[in-house]
């Protein structure tokens, strides 16, 4: 072995990150399998009322948005530690795409923004 690799594998902070990385990924596998949910729950909403719970819509976001975070630092994209070592996501900017989105004429139409109609099949 070479000095280098010695040092790094004696480097500490490496290991703790790797313990990290596990953890975070244990709590990744999770919030898959509650995001499902939030889906179906979402969708069975959609279809007996019409419209989507707002509640669990802004919690959905946040909770995306932290599934995103823990993605980025298990790949080495960030070195910002997700929640519980940072705060939890406000999902703010996501809520905001998905309030403009909902009051656009255009998805109430049925319509694309080009006026297209996108329920119908092309001629």
């Amino acid at each position: 072995m070479s000095a280098k690799i010695k040092e790094n594998v004696k480097n500490v902070d490496v290991w703790i990150r790797g313990l990290f990385i596990v953890i975070f990924g244990v709590i990744l596998y999770i919030l898959f399998g509650v995001i499902w949910l939030l889906v179906i729950f979402q969708f069975l909403t959609k279809v007996i009322t019409g419209n989507l719970n707002q509640n669990l819509s802004k919690f959905s976001t946040s909770l995306t948005e932290y599934a995103f975070q823990i993605l980025l630092y298990i790949t080495y994209q960030s070195e910002e530690r997700p929640f519980p070592f940072s705060p939890w996501p406000s999902g703010q900017g996501s809520a905001e795409a998905i309030e403009k989105l909902e009051s656009s004429p255009a998805s109430e139409s049925g319509q694309d923004e080009s006026g297209d109609n996108s329920a119908s099949p092309k001629a």
